[in-house]
């Protein structure tokens, strides 16, 4: 997919690795460094409507409250195992939703009560815990785990088994080979809070590490242990999601200043595109299938779809969201999966989100008007 940049776009950063030797960030949003100064060590939070929504496609209750969600895998062949499945993780268990078949009663695994944060893996989903990491497959069953001295706060596994996590209180990055023995580890930022798993093209698979404290993107090389570059996203990160194919786009939400910003990580973090979305932006999935940015808006209920391919993002179709929707995850098979944090789990089938982007593609572009240069 080849991203154009022209005037429209509201902030473009690259920030090079010879930046990062003098500790510099590229601040992203206004001209003004005062309105680019994020608000540090104060992670963004969502702002709910006050209008209670059930949102539509087809919903099924967990009926707990959940601390995260994430797709089981990254294949774009909907027949591998996994690739219609996400993964919603409570409180001492791990939910697995089939996309395929919304109605179906979840796999139930049970999981420490410790482990609060979920993320994607190459072939499965990785939960973070107190002294260690763990790696469950589409079956539900442990694939690897890692026995780690504190409290992981992220992690995620590649292909080849390496993995990289967080821990709290640290400013490190730590980097496992596929037998479970650290290899090493690398200064990155404050503080470590999602790993994201990327396909760039022709280059094997890097992770986005996230700060919310700081707002900030961080590309790391999980197989050479190295950091290659650093971001700021905006004023304050919200979620950020990478996609199924091997292009390297990375979309995050900036929920502060009411904007998505498209990055790639092909060589290097770079920046590309940002657009104003709906008041309180925050869950992101990138649909490499449609070539999509889906945004949620928390304050208007809304789910809105995103081309970025003509220079500057246009709003192309629009869902209504669940109240408290906190995840957004795209499936092999077409579908996009909307997670809400007391339980909720709406499922937007592939036909119905085709129909509706065919129909609403050509009627939207006085949204986010391209402006040619």
């Amino acid at each position: 997919m080849n991203l154009h940049v022209n005037r429209f776009t509201r902030s473009l950063c690259v920030t090079a690795a010879a930046a990062l030797a003098v500790g510099t960030l590229s601040a992203c949003g206004s001209d003004d460094p005062v309105d680019n100064a994020p608000v540090a060590g104060e992670p963004a939070e969502p702002v709910d409507s006050a209008d209670t929504s059930p949102g539509t496609g087809k919903l099924l209750e967990i009926g707990k409250p959940t601390l995260g969600a994430a797709r089981v895998g990254l294949s774009d062949d909907e027949s591998a195992p996994g690739a219609n499945l996400v993964a919603v993780l409570t409180k001492g268990e791990v939910f697995f939703v089939d996309a395929a078949n919304p109605t179906d009663e979840p796999r139930q695994v049970d999981i420490d009560d410790s482990c609060d944060n979920i993320s994607s893996t190459s072939t499965g989903v990785a939960v973070a815990c107190q002294d260690k990491a763990i790696e469950l497959g589409p079956d539900g069953k442990e694939k690897r785990s890692l026995e780690v001295d504190g409290k992981v706060t992220t992690v995620t596994f590649l292909d080849n088994g390496k993995a990289v996590l967080g821990k709290a209180g640290e400013d490190k990055a730590h980097f496992y080979d596929k037998d479970g023995n650290e290899t090493g580890d690398a200064i990155v930022s404050r503080s470590i809070d999602e790993a994201v798993l990327v396909k760039p093209h022709g280059r094997g698979q890097r992770v986005a590490l996230i700060d919310r404290g700081q707002t900030s993107i961080h590309d790391v090389n999980v197989d050479d242990g190295s950091l290659n570059a650093s971001l700021r996203i905006g004023q304050g990160v919200g979620q950020v999601a990478a996609g199924r194919g091997d292009d390297g786009v990375v979309i995050a939400s900036d929920t502060r200043q009411n904007q998505m910003l498209v990055y790639t990580m092909n060589d290097v973090v770079r920046l590309h595109q940002s657009a104003p979305t709906k008041e309180s932006p925050w869950a992101v999935t990138w649909d490499s299938k449609r070539k999509l940015a889906w945004v949620g808006s928390t304050e208007r209920n809304s789910l809105s779809a995103f081309r970025i391919d003509s220079g500057a993002p246009a709003k192309v179709a629009e869902v209504v969201a669940p109240s408290y929707a906190r995840a957004a995850l795209d499936t092999a098979n077409g579908a996009v999966v909307v997670v809400t944090k007391d339980g909720r789990v709406n499922v937007y089938e592939a036909k119905d989100l085709d129909e509706l982007v065919k129909r609403e593609r050509h009627s939207s572009q006085g949204d986010y008007p391209v402006i040619k240069e």
